[in-house]
């Protein structure tokens, strides 16, 4: 299509051109008429007079004896020739539009005629009658006279020349302006049309090749890897986080940082392949393979140079970034399939936490697509109700009292099966929907702590699971406050447990959500406590009443001595930090009699009780079960 329209506009601009060309010669071909029309009058006004004088001549040397009557008629013939002609002969015309000359060869051809008898009778002794004529004639001298030099063979001639010659000289920078100016617009276009190429194929902000772009150099390396029986990788790079970084430090900022990611992607694939950004903070690299080994280690050098910090205006940032791969020929053979398949492992990368680069394997655009299809399910679940709450008892491990109990959620797809929490919250959380689950986790505990308590249980907490990721809009209080007004339960019976995930504590609104959380009276557990990254400045900060010990910990007690020493620290510093202990994953007795014995106060597990449905656990709470100690 671009180059339709190259050839286009250079047509026109050669037809522009020619225009010019055949305009210039029209102005020649009209200087050379003017030229010729005045040359030729001046030429007609010259013989007028020329025939006037020799006529005049004639009559002289008649007189005089030396010419005859013969050659008096003869001139006088001319003259009158002249004159007939000057009147009726077309190539005349511009002579006769001359001022004064048709007046004059009007009457002088009068006079020529009122003439021809006394010439033809005229002899040489008739002094008398060669006198007359001779001074009749002196007068049409004068006029042919006045009419040559004033009209053509003087300055009017001169002027008319040097008009002439300004309308060549004018023509002549005419042409040049026409063919300067067609030579400029014809550039202007070309330079336009590659500006415009260049637009349409690159992207404005980081000058990389655009999505368009990137599909005709992908199909150019597939051709060359097909006729050279050679490899390729494919390799999809999205930034974590770039939304918040837009939201949270400005579009200048993340405008930066896309162009420091773009040069770092270009200085790290080199000569080796190509880069494109596809759209907001996708990436995508092409690279040449000498094995398949080198796309591996190539992804890896990517992941390394992405993550090094960029230095901004206002301080430092610490990027990091997701990679998928996909390999040409293994994984596809086209630019869309090895694509698609490189979207797809790096869709895992981002929702991995053991790793940032993924290499395609077959079977996750299945997997992927199983989460897709979930997705839509698990929406409509959450609109109509079809999910369900197990509750899980927590005992005081003293004296084998009920605490509280542990909402757990519960899906039985009718298309799926059975699926299982863990997979839930993912799902949840890839597809925007971790709020709304949320929302409808925490409403239907409240709900039904409530109506226990109506029951006569009004002692029972209920612990609700949050997802870190919750924290980041900073609305988790506000949902809890309206919760607790639509169901009317007590603050101080609604515990929330947070799993430990540093990205709680890298964020600063996460601390304020849960210092609010905490004015409304809601308990704060952290659980798998353990298995994250905080420290003790962390716990010593952050507003929490419990610490639930990883079931990892509590598997290895009565096996590993170090277990027994790290659960024994964890509990001297709960207490020391004014936190109550819940040991979790009690499968048998003797884990649950060392944990008696270290002081651990609190515990769940299958020893204990398995996840039930609500009906159990009212069954279980009416049977005043927690009264009887059935962990002695």
């Amino acid at each position: 299509m671009n180059s339709f329209k190259l050839i286009s506009l250079t047509i026109i601009a050669l037809l522009f051109g020619a225009s010019s060309l055949y305009s210039y010669n029209r102005d020649l071909e009209v200087v050379r008429y003017v030229s010729a029309t005045v040359k030729a009058v001046g030429w007609a006004s010259s013989e007028l007079e020329k025939e006037v004088l020799q006529f005049d001549q004639s009559l002289t040397a008649l007189a005089a004896h030396t010419a005859d009557e013969d050659h008096v008629r003869l001139r006088f013939e001319l003259l009158w020739s002249r004159v007939n002609t000057l009147l009726q002969g077309k190539e005349n015309r511009p002579v006769r539009e001359q001022p004064g000359v048709m007046p004059m060869l009007d009457s002088f051809a009068r006079q020529l005629e009122g003439w021809e008898d006394r010439v033809y009778a005229l002899r040489a002794d008739d002094r008398a009658g060669i006198l007359a004529l001779r001074q009749e004639l002196s007068h049409f001298r004068k006029l042919a006279r006045e009419i040559n030099v004033d009209n053509f063979s003087g300055n009017h001639i001169w002027r008319q020349l040097d008009v002439t010659e300004n309308l060549r000289l004018h023509s002549s920078l005419y042409l040049a302006g026409l063919l300067l100016s067609g030579g400029l617009m014809l550039w202007l276009l070309v330079r336009e049309n590659r500006r415009n190429r260049y637009l349409a194929y690159h992207d404005m902000l980081t000058g990389l090749p655009n999505r368009m772009f990137f599909y005709q150099m992908m199909n150019q390396a597939l051709n060359r890897a097909q006729r050279d029986k050679g490899q390729l990788a494919v390799h999809m790079v999205d930034l974590n986080s770039f939304k918040a970084i837009n939201d949270s430090l400005g579009h200048e900022v993340g405008d930066c940082l896309l162009r420091e990611i773009s040069v770092r992607l270009r200085d790290t694939i080199g000569a080796d392949g190509q880069v494109a950004r596809l759209g907001g903070d996708e990436f995508v690299v092409v690279q040449r393979l000498a094995s398949p080994e080198d796309a591996g280690l190539m992804a890896e050098r990517l992941s390394r140079s992405l993550s090094r910090e960029v230095q901004l205006p206002d301080g430092c940032l610490s990027p990091q970034a997701c990679i998928g791969t996909s390999l040409y020929p293994e994984h596809g053979t086209t630019a869309t399939e090895l694509l698609s398949h490189a979207d797809t492992a790096m869709y895992y990368a981002k929702h991995s936490r053991k790793t940032m680069v993924q290499m395609f394997e077959p079977g996750m655009d299945e997997r992927r697509l199983r989460r897709q299809k979930l997705a839509v399910a698990l929406q409509v679940a959450i609109e109509q109700d079809q999910l369900a709450l197990y509750f899980q008892p927590i005992y005081r491990l003293h004296n084998g009292a009920i605490e509280s109990v542990e909402a757990l959620l519960r899906w039985h797809s009718r298309d799926f099966g059975t699926i299982s929490p863990l997979e839930i919250i993912a799902v949840a959380e890839q597809h925007g929907l971790a709020h709304r689950l949320n929302d409808w986790v925490l409403s239907q505990s409240c709900r039904q702590l409530h109506r226990w308590h109506q029951a006569g249980y009004d002692w029972l907490k209920v612990n609700v699971n949050i997802s870190p990721t919750i924290f980041m809009d900073g609305a988790l209080a506000h949902t809890v406050s309206r919760v607790l007004l639509d169901t009317g339960l007590d603050a101080s019976t609604l515990v929330l447990e947070i799993t430990e995930d540093t990205s709680l504590w890298d964020t600063a609104g996460s601390l304020d959500t849960l210092q609010e959380l905490r004015k409304l009276g809601i308990q704060i557990a952290l659980d798998d406590f353990g298995t994250g990254y905080s420290s003790f400045s962390h716990l010593r900060q952050l507003p929490l009443n419990k610490l639930k010990i990883d079931k990892s910990f509590v598997a290895d007690l009565a096996t590993d001595p170090k277990a027994v020493s790290l659960v024994k620290t964890i509990i001297s510093l709960a207490e020391s930090l004014d936190m109550k202990v819940t040991a979790e994953g009690i499968e048998s007795p003797e884990q649950q009699a060392q944990l008696q014995s270290l002081g651990c106060e609190l515990g769940q597990g299958y020893l204990l009780a398995r996840p039930m449905p609500v009906e159990d656990m009212s069954d279980l709470l009416q049977q005043g079960k927690h009264q009887h100690t059935r962990i002695a």
